[in-house]
């Protein structure tokens, strides 16, 4: 009998986990980076602007913020097995496929959309994209996740990537982003998620929501929570750290309701599962932008990123951040924010370092550009900022990695590694300037999205769970030829 249900334990484990026909452990302390498009050098798929693609997950030695090698890659599940459903990005999209690494250190997570790519593309309108959005019927993010609207609804799925290169994507969830985006995903240990993302204009689809590991559906934590109370604002990368939920927000979702900053949800130590707030959506961080929340300000010598003026009043367009301690945070700036409530549409692209002062407001120290060749996002091509963001504190320096943000969605796209002084208030100068350094760049027909570092690896009860598989496969062989004799 303890034989029996220690089997069929390990049989219930195995049940939620599907393994990539591209094996890849990962190695602690490497970046791993999601990819959308061929995921392989030398590929031969083309994919077109809004296409569904595959998305993959690349790891990368590194030497510090100096060079980059690459060492494997996972392609994760184009086809739905049991409960484990396939799972695609968007090609071109320029708000997907954050990448982030779980709180308690052991697995990757990474929103997609539930359909096999291939599949979706030979007929994209059988999703529900002309309804959604007439103008891109062939776009996976305007896909339906509703089910009955008369068309095959699309999930918004998240894949849990184990350190082993196991994938889970028993989270399938429905009307949750319905004809748009799902962005990013939070965990602190693989059991729940907080997944953050765009719904269409009007709806309550957009923002954060809660769901449990397996589930089909989500909670809302953000809620209606334009000043209307008409809809959700939709928001981009959300975060567990030191036991709150953060997430950011560059929006103008709702008239009236522009937003660019970093803001709470809940508190601290207690992470929310219902509406959060009082439905009135992320608390900006205290100094984040203007006092009115619009996430506006007036550009200084050391905020100044190159392109924009010293002087201009321009928005700020927050996706990723890192929080190297308590009071150090850095930021990548699209350059691109959708708030229009600023002087000037220019933006503040590059890594922005936020640094709170003793009375806890956050105070904009300086922003990194050099190195990464800003072009204005009035220009026809080029980066403008930045996308996705890791970084590692070592010692009195902190190591960041991220991923560049383009024009038009096609251009191409970069690792970059800077490594900074942690205790730096001002952007420092001359010889003891700090430059970006590309460690890597995307294949063709591919685009780099959101960076992480590699999960840490399993506890040993893992490894001998393992071999339990092994120990009944055996012993199931033995078995089988006994019964066979």
């Amino acid at each position: 009998m303890t034989t029996i249900k220690f089997t069929a334990l390990l049989l219930c484990a195995a049940a939620t986990l599907t393994a990539s026909a591209d094996a890849l452990t990962f190695t602690k302390g490497r970046l791993v980076v999601a990819v959308e498009g061929n995921g392989v050098v030398g590929g031969t798929g083309t994919y077109a602007d809004n296409a569904a693609a595959p998305l993959s997950l690349f790891e990368y030695s590194h030497t510090g913020t100096t060079s980059a090698a690459y060492t494997g890659k996972l392609v994760l599940p184009q086809t739905t097995i049991g409960k484990n459903s396939a799972i695609s990005g968007e090609y071109g999209s320029s708000s997907e496929a954050l990448l982030q690494r779980s709180a308690d250190g052991k697995s990757l997570v990474i929103a997609g959309y539930g359909v096999n790519a291939a599949a979706f593309n030979a007929n994209p309108t059988a999703y529900g994209t002309a309804v959604n959005d007439p103008s891109k019927p062939t776009a996976l993010g305007q896909s339906g996740s509703l089910k009955g609207a008369g068309y095959t609804p699309v999930a918004r799925v998240v894949a849990r990537i184990g350190t082993n290169g196991s994938v889970d994507t028993t989270t399938a969830l429905y009307g949750v982003f319905n004809g748009n985006n799902p962005r990013s995903v939070a965990t602190v240990d693989g059991k729940s998620y907080y997944i953050s993302g765009q719904g269409r204009s009007g709806d309550a689809t957009g923002g954060v929501f809660y769901a449990t590991g397996g589930a089909s559906s989500a909670t809302a934590i953000t809620g209606l929570d334009t000043n209307s109370k008409t809809q959700a604002q939709d928001t981009r990368d959300v975060q567990v750290v030191g036991g709150q939920l953060y997430v950011s927000v560059d929006s103008k979702s709702g008239s009236g309701n522009n937003r660019d900053f970093v803001g709470t949800l809940g508190t601290a130590g207690a992470l929310p599962t219902t509406l959060a707030n009082g439905g009135n959506g992320p608390t900006k961080l205290a100094g984040f932008g203007n006092s009115g929340g619009t996430g506006k300000l007036t550009l200084t010598a050391q905020t100044s990123n190159g392109v924009n003026a010293v002087g201009k009043e321009i928005n700020l367009s927050p996706e990723s951040y890192f929080f190297a301690t308590s009071s150090i945070m850095y930021v990548t700036d699209t350059g691109q924010p959708k708030n229009n409530s600023a002087a000037t549409s220019l933006g503040d692209g590059g890594l922005q370092k936020w640094v709170k002062d003793g009375s806890g407001n956050w105070n904009l120290a300086y922003t990194l550009f050099a190195g990464l060749n800003l072009v204005a996002n009035t220009a026809a091509s080029g980066t403008t900022g930045l996308f996705g963001l890791a970084g590692e504190v070592d010692g009195s320096l902190v190591n960041l990695y991220a991923t560049n943000y383009i024009i038009g969605d096609l251009g191409a796209t970069y690792i970059y590694g800077i490594t900074d002084v942690l205790s730096a208030t001002t952007r420092p100068t001359g010889a003891a300037t700090e430059t970006f350094v590309k460690l890597a760049t995307a294949p063709d027909n591919s685009k780099f999205q959101g960076i992480a570092l590699a999960p840490v690896p399993e506890p040993a009860s893992w490894a001998l769970m393992i071999t339990g598989f092994a120990f009944v496969g055996v012993s199931a062989r033995r078995r089988g030829t006994a019964v066979a004799a």
